[in-house]
């Protein structure tokens, strides 16, 4: 019994041998690991100057077919890309770079590299994105900026010439334009007029008309990454018109106009120019209300008044229509009237 279980667990091994000795040989390259992951890395930038600058990275395809290229913009989200590159599938690291141009002086970017691989089929690898790390560099020269004179006041109807200066590098002959958001500012700015361009000094003007209520303006360049300028607030008057007729008696006058736009009820004051005593404040004249009246409905987009008055205060008078607060603002009449006192002003009976 002993000898015979000897003799099949002999068998057996011989049997296992002959079975591993037919096994094809393994070759070398039947056990290669497939390549490793390759890498990139964002380098500094350099040659940099006003408009343009050299981006740099270093690539290493580590066998694998690998292409790059670069993101960049004034923040994070860069918006910006150069065209993707080929880093072919070497085992050592490339060195690379890329030009960018037309860039904005005196302004900071963010950028980085990223890259694609692109293995063979045969290789259990899919196609995979790098990215690099993000870096930044500041433009050479003065960024632009605008210089605009305050505007404050503008006269419901009339024009208005907004004028000013682009200044820093490459000012000259830029293409800007004028924008505009309405009362109660809540719009989104939009492009009003046709764009201007400054002239070689950087100074540029823009006519303002048909402004109906109070408007927020600004300034842009017409670039890729814009410069704005400060937002200026507009308030436009409503647009008073005062005659003067006289009665034949002295003192005795017949005061009217117009106010545009229409705006019924709306409360007139006929005011006198006073003198300020000097070193009281920087105002030199004051106005007084002598009397009033109430605007009724007129012809077209007006409204008109008239009343008759017996002057008791002589000197030059105004008509100053008082809005509530809106998209309209108070103002006074265009025009101003010497008016003499009626010679019975001031006597008793």
């Amino acid at each position: 019994m002993t000898s015979t279980r000897a003799g099949l667990s002999k068998a057996v091994i011989s049997a296992a041998a002959t079975a591993l000795l037919a096994l094809p040989a393994v070759s070398p390259a039947a056990t290669k690991v497939p390549p490793s992951r390759a890498r990139v890395s964002t380098g500094p930038a350099t040659h940099i100057l006003g408009t343009s600058v050299l981006l740099t990275a270093i690539v290493r395809p580590n066998g694998t077919e690998t292409s790059y290229y670069f993101v960049y913009g004034p923040t994070t989200a860069y918006g910006s890309q150069t065209p993707t590159v080929s880093a072919g599938h070497g085992e050592t690291k490339v060195p690379v770079g890329q030009p960018v141009t037309g860039l904005q002086p005196g302004v900071t970017y963010h950028f980085r590299v990223l890259g694609v691989t692109n293995p063979p089929a045969s290789t259990p690898l899919a196609i995979k994105a790098l990215e690099g790390r993000d870096h930044i560099f500041t433009t050479k020269g003065v960024g632009l900026a605008f210089t605009v004179p305050k505007t404050s006041q503008d006269v419901f109807g009339t024009p208005f010439i907004l004028s000013g200066v682009l200044t820093g590098l490459a000012s000259a002959n830029h293409r800007i334009a004028l924008q505009a958001s309405p009362y109660p500012f809540l719009e989104a700015f939009t492009n009003i007029g046709v764009p201007g361009v400054t002239n070689g000094s950087g100074r540029f003007s823009f006519r303002v008309a048909n402004l109906s209520s109070a408007t927020q303006l600004r300034l842009v360049t017409l670039d890729p990454l814009p410069v704005y300028s400060p937002v200026m607030t507009v308030n436009v008057q409503v647009h008073v018109v005062l005659h003067v007729r006289s009665s034949g008696q002295p003192g005795l006058v017949r005061l009217y106009g117009t106010v545009a736009p229409a705006i019924k009820g709306a409360k007139v004051y006929f005011q006198v120019q006073k003198a300020v005593r000097p070193g009281r404040s920087e105002v030199s004249i004051r106005y007084v209300t002598q009397f009033s009246t109430v605007a009724r409905k007129g012809p077209g987009n007006t409204s008109r008044f008239s009343t008759v008055a017996t002057i008791k205060r002589g000197g030059r008078y105004r008509a100053y229509v008082i809005m509530p607060k809106g998209p309209l603002a108070s103002g006074p009449s265009q025009t101003s009237y010497v008016l003499h006192a009626s010679p019975n002003a001031g006597k008793h009976k």
